[in-house]
């Protein structure tokens, strides 16, 4: 594709402003209600009466320090996990099983494995009945295992979800670095194949995956439908009390709910600062352990350790997704039985009539979003090469912010301003919004596959036709069309998970698979709650099946041409 260097310009800062405007806006836009001046619903004075209701708030430094170990925790879990588990897996067979696995745990939803989790580990859950098989109880056992007070289930969780995406940038940022050469010079001075991986080679991936763990950061420390389904109630996470500030009747929570998403972020921020004083205590006292001189025999034993803890984790999520398919056709299941005693159809034929419409809107949001966000992605990657400046790095940072910010921090702010210009409760409205989160996540897949694209393929196409727009099309474009697909499927996974944004922009008009499934989380009703859990799950697996197959087919075809 030939792009004037005006035109790729033009776009990198038109999609850049985008992204940058929509966070001020909805930053700037909380403001003046977090300060008592809300003239829509009749607040027309400067106060500080919502910071004060804040902090009198009854367990409110409690649920802060809840979210901050709930946040780091998990992050730290999950970084080190990620990293474990590639340092063993390198040049091993068991590195393709990794790869494999990666697409389908990244397509399934947070709140459908969550749902699957809760069933898996909660007291008459399945793991429960095995125990109490052996053990011979006739009751479930009076444990806290789900909505526990230390949020261990929600860490759980996070850990689950957030180590595949580590590893998936983690891969990306191996092809930039020479592994094998790193391994072999630290080998030939006889270190240890993970001490080389200890010294030599994390303390030049980190600071490359530096931005990805901080996104994982804020999302573990600001999500709000995961923890209404396996957070703590007494007190909850402080993302959550902002949620229920919100959603009260009563008009004036709105402004400790404005109060509310600034402290969140605020929270966000000193995670992410006590990351990078860490980092920087780490690289300053740790020195002397890299030039120590140990050969690290020690670390024999992690490589089998990290691997059996990752195959511990895809158990996990295996039986969490067979926990949610069971439940979605039991009828009866006394405990401590293995199997339900009566199977039904009937919890579908249920909830059917109801899922329709919620279906309809979660298939046309993702796919439109989806598609957009890979068409902008591969116009931004073709012009990146066009678009030489020292701003570029900064401009293509702008384009993160949305997943390092706090959801809640300027949704809010967001839904004010459309508010005010009437814009809220439309597809096209919410479709936007969903773009802001879908599109980073496309950019982000899709970018290490085309800057590694051999151009010589393209040089050869230009020769033969003397067109750049028939080599982009003819060569170029179905040799990646592998990976535009398991992007174009990524975006509609992304899309299908969104919570907030279709709550704010979609002002309770717009109803998806998830804003039902989440509102089912506070009820009892197991069968319908697993139905529409597996429906979340179902849309993106189907999505991502049918784009393979697509990329297979695709393949063939250009074998075919060129045979």
């Amino acid at each position: 594709m030939n792009l004037s260097k005006p035109i790729a310009t033009s776009l990198y800062v038109g999609v850049a402003a985008f992204f940058l405007l929509s966070v001020m806006a909805g930053l700037i836009g909380i403001i003046p209600p977090a300060f008592g001046f809300f003239p829509a619903l009749g607040f027309h004075k400067l106060s500080l009466s919502s910071w004060t209701q804040l902090l009198h708030t009854p367990g409110f430094f409690k649920m802060a320090g809840l979210s901050l170990w709930v946040g780091i925790s998990s992050t730290v879990l999950s970084l080190f996990l990620a990293l474990g588990t590639i340092s063993s897996a390198w040049n091993k067979a068991s590195w393709n099983r990794i790869t494999h696995w990666l697409s389908p745990l990244l397509a399934i939803p947070h709140i459908a494995l969550a749902f699957g989790l809760a069933f898996l580990i909660m007291p008459s859950g399945i793991l429960t009945r095995v125990i109490a098989l052996l053990a011979g109880w006739g009751a479930p056992p009076d444990w806290n295992t789900v909505k526990d007070p230390m949020g261990i289930s929600l860490i759980m969780l996070l850990v689950i979800k957030e180590t595949p995406f580590l590893i998936f940038v983690l891969i990306n940022a191996l092809q930039e670095l020479p592994i094998n050469r790193l391994l072999g010079i630290g080998q030939s001075l006889g270190y240890t194949p993970w001490s080389c991986w200890v010294k030599l080679i994390w303390p030049r991936l980190y600071p490359m995956i530096r931005l990805p763990v901080f996104i994982v950061l804020s999302y573990s420390l600001s999500v709000v439908d995961i923890p209404l389904i396996l957070g703590p109630d007494t007190p909850p996470l402080f993302s959550v009390q902002v949620l229920y500030w919100l959603q009260d009747p009563d008009l004036s929570q709105q402004l400790p709910a404005a109060a509310g998403s600034i402290t969140l972020f605020l929270l966000v921020s000193l995670a992410i600062g006590i990351f990078w004083v860490v980092e920087k205590l780490v690289s300053c006292f740790g020195k002397s352990w890299l030039t120590f001189g140990h050969r690290g025999y020690a670390f024999n034993v992690l490589p089998f350790l990290f691997l059996n803890t990752w195959r511990g984790l895809l158990v996990l999520f295996s039986g969490a997704l067979i926990a949610l398919l069971i439940w979605s056709f039991v009828w009866r299941w006394r405990f401590p039985s293995l199997w339900p005693t009566q199977i039904t159809l009937r919890n579908w034929q249920n909830a059917w009539p109801q899922l329709a419409e919620p279906v309809i809107n979660t298939l046309v949001i993702g796919l439109i979003s989806a598609s957009l966000g890979v068409l902008l992605s591969i116009f931004m990657l073709e012009s990146g090469n066009k678009f030489c400046s020292r701003i570029k790095p900064y401009l293509e940072k702008t384009l993160f912010i949305p997943m390092l910010l706090p959801q809640l921090s300027f949704l809010f702010g967001i839904q004010i301003l459309m508010l005010k210009g009437n814009l809220d409760g439309y597809l096209w409205s919410v479709i936007l919004i969903h773009l802001l989160f879908v599109f980073p996540y496309c950019y982000l897949s899709l970018a290490g596959p085309w800057n590694h694209y051999d151009e010589r393929h393209t040089t050869l196409a230009l020769l033969l036709t003397h067109s750049r727009l028939k080599a982009f099309w003819n060569i170029k474009l179905p040799m990646l069309w592998k990976p535009i697909m398991a992007s174009l499927s990524l975006g509609f996974a992304v899309s299908v998970a969104q919570y907030l944004p279709t709550l704010f922009a979609g002002a309770g008009r717009i109803t998806t698979i998830t804003t039902e499934a989440v509102s089912l989380a506070g009820g009892n009703n197991r069968r319908l709650t697993s139905v529409y859990g597996l429906v979340q799950m179902l849309l993106p697996m189907i999505v991502y099946m049918l784009a393979m197959l697509s990329a297979r087919w695709s393949l063939l075809k250009l074998r075919k041409r060129l045979v």
